[in-house]
């Protein structure tokens, strides 16, 4: 039993430590929620053989954050954001937005666990809806809807959307300014009602064209889809997942085994009528959604298909890999970029060849975009690293391990000011039953007292 001190000395002690309790406050978020599954993860997925490719997770997770704000440094603005934040491509396109990008912003943060930043895309989000209730996809940097089409919305980009706000559901829960619950559910009815072919259950592009005469295979998340099912009760979206799957199975009757999937095409997996069908910038996302799903459900189809194409890539050589290519396995362009070093990457994570799985890893760490064509690349780079480092669990379901974490006095899965708060008030009450102990006792000399204090602010202070 821990003997909890009482001298004169460590009151004194205690005193003179807290003076600096306001050095730490000002970490403390106004108004945000408990983050109920913080990051990192370090997740161990459902189903493969691979969860992180990393050699050291340690290292990985400060690396992460540190590569996080470098992309929020470089892609997020809150000009022309009408008062909130917004995602910005590059200099290429004059830093204007389309939906996908906020889709990609809305996902990171909410897995780096940031609920203003969440709060203040989504509201961008919404000021852009459509009649539709969907994200115009694309305005200019002043905040204007770009040519007639701009209004118009891209499924990729609401359905990244809409599944990040399951996932903020149930990260912070939804008694806050945004009721993500609500937000979520009418938002994945207003997909199905739009963006679903009816009968068929064939993915629509967008919401004012295509079905069953044009599809993008890159578009197909079928992870996303079984959590709408659950969440929303509408078990329809099951056979959109499995409608994917079909028309993967019928483009695989086209590309002599490759697995490559082409950029665009119709339900019977064939070109279609003027659009490409190259494996290209569109397609090559198609692995990263497709092994999503075979890690965190288990659907053969999903390993099956991945393992295809990363046996193509394989027999090619990591380092020989061409940012394009038919669908038969014939190089179309000749350079190696982030967006597809990244992809590969993530189809690696449905395999068992672990040599060839961390030449991939490697590669996606290697390969950063610079100049004037950043925003494509860079941000699927960061979406892929939380994937193939085990920090891509899915929200819906995952559940954090109890596990004494020192300095977590409140036991709420986080160490920061607040918990040097209950410290500082168990201290001067000498009052105990209401901190984890174990977390509190900083030294392990089973004492709780001002030198538990003193260190938990240092660790604060070098966080």
């Amino acid at each position: 039993m821990l003997n909890i001190f009482k001298s004169k000395r460590i009151k004194a002690l205690f005193t003179a430590t807290a003076l600096s309790l306001s050095l730490i406050s000002p970490t403390i978020v106004a108004n945000a929620a408990t983050d109920s599954i913080p990051f990192p993860y370090d997740a161990k997925y459902p189903f493969g053989t691979f969860s992180s490719l990393s050699d050291n997770q340690s290292n990985t997770d400060t690396y992460l954050k540190s590569e996080w704000q470098q992309w929020k440094s470089e892609f997020i603005t809150s000009n022309g954001a009408r008062g909130f934040k917004r995602v910005q491509r590059d200099a290429s396109s004059n830093y204007d937005t389309v939906s996908e990008g906020l889709g990609y912003g809305m996902l990171l943060s909410v897995y780096f666990g940031e609920q203003q930043l969440f709060d203040d895309l989504y509201r961008y989000v919404k000021s852009y809806f459509n009649s539709n209730g969907l994200m115009g996809w694309h305005i200019d940097s002043n905040g204007s809807i770009v040519g007639t089409g701009g209004k118009d919305s891209a499924t990729d980009a609401d359905e990244d959307i809409a599944v990040s706000l399951v996932f903020a559901h149930k990260k912070w829960g939804s008694n806050g300014s945004i009721n993500y619950e609500s937000e979520a559910k009418t938002y994945i009815k207003n997909i199905y009602n739009k963006m679903v072919e009816q009968g068929t259950y064939v993915l629509k592009p967008g919401d004012t064209f295509g079905g069953s005469n044009c599809t993008n295979p890159s578009y197909f998340a079928p992870a996303w889809y079984r959590i709408f099912a659950d969440f929303s009760g509408n078990s329809d979206w099951n056979k959109v997942a499995d409608k994917c799957y079909e028309i993967a199975d019928n483009i695989n009757k086209q590309n002599n085994g490759t697995g490559l999937v082409p950029d665009w095409c119709d339900s019977n997996g064939m070109k279609a009528n003027g659009q490409g069908y190259d494996f290209s910038y569109d397609a090559i996302r198609y692995q990263w959604r497709t092994a999503i799903d075979y890690s965190w459900y288990g659907t053969q189809k999903a390993k099956v298909n991945c393992d295809k194409i990363s046996a193509f890539f394989n027999n090619i050589g990591v380092a020989n890999i061409k940012d394009g290519y038919t669908i038969t396995g014939n190089p179309t362009q000749s350079y190696f970029s982030a967006t597809f070093a990244s992809c590969v990457a993530a189809a690696a994570m449905t395999g068992s060849d672990s040599t060839y799985a961390k030449s991939t890893y490697n590669e996606c760490i290697k390969k950063k975009e610079s100049g004037n064509y950043t925003y494509f690349g860079n941000s699927l780079r960061m979406m892929a690293l939380l994937y193939i480092t085990g920090n891509f669990p899915n929200l819906y379901t995952y559940k954090t391990q109890t596990i004494n974490l020192k300095g977590d006095v409140n036991s709420d899965g986080t160490v920061n000011a607040i918990d040097l708060a209950a410290l500082k008030k168990a201290l001067l009450s000498q009052t105990f039953s209401n901190i984890n102990i174990s977390n509190a006792d900083m030294n392990n000399d089973n004492n709780i007292d001002a030198i538990d204090f003193a260190l938990l602010k240092v660790k604060l202070l070098n966080n």
